[in-house]
């Protein structure tokens, strides 16, 4: 019987194997994912689509690349990092999160930079 946060899955001693490395990698690539599938949502669009799917298909991308892909790559990173630090996690998949994710913010936030260094000459 499970109480009190106890498993009936781990005998009296083990330590459970640690799950943020894993799940650091699987945050990294479910947002790779969720980015091409928005891109080619946007791709696939025909020119000649209602207002409407333009516009959902618009809201989708913007949604994708400026809060979900952005927020699992940060809880990404940061389960990489707990994963190092833990004794129970694998420190091997700790670090190809942290590449991956460290990668994919860097990459959006020199996107972001080379933007906002571009507004001037639309003015």
């Amino acid at each position: 019987m499970a109480q009190w946060g106890r498993s009936v899955d781990a005998a009296p001693g083990v330590v459970a194997k640690g799950k943020l490395g894993k799940r650091s990698v699987i945050l990294a690539l479910a947002a790779f994912a969720a980015g091409a599938v928005a891109l080619a949502t946007m791709v696939a669009l025909p020119s000649n689509a209602s207002a409407l799917a333009q516009n959902i298909a618009t809201s989708a991308f913007m949604a994708v690349f400026l809060l979900a892909a952005p927020l699992a790559h940060i809880v990404g990173l940061i389960f990489g990092l707990m994963a190092l630090a833990r004794s129970n996690d694998s420190r091997l998949l700790g670090v190809v999160g942290i590449l991956l994710n460290g990668i994919s913010l860097a990459a959006g936030i020199l996107l972001v930079v080379a933007m906002a260094s571009s507004i001037g000459a639309y003015t």
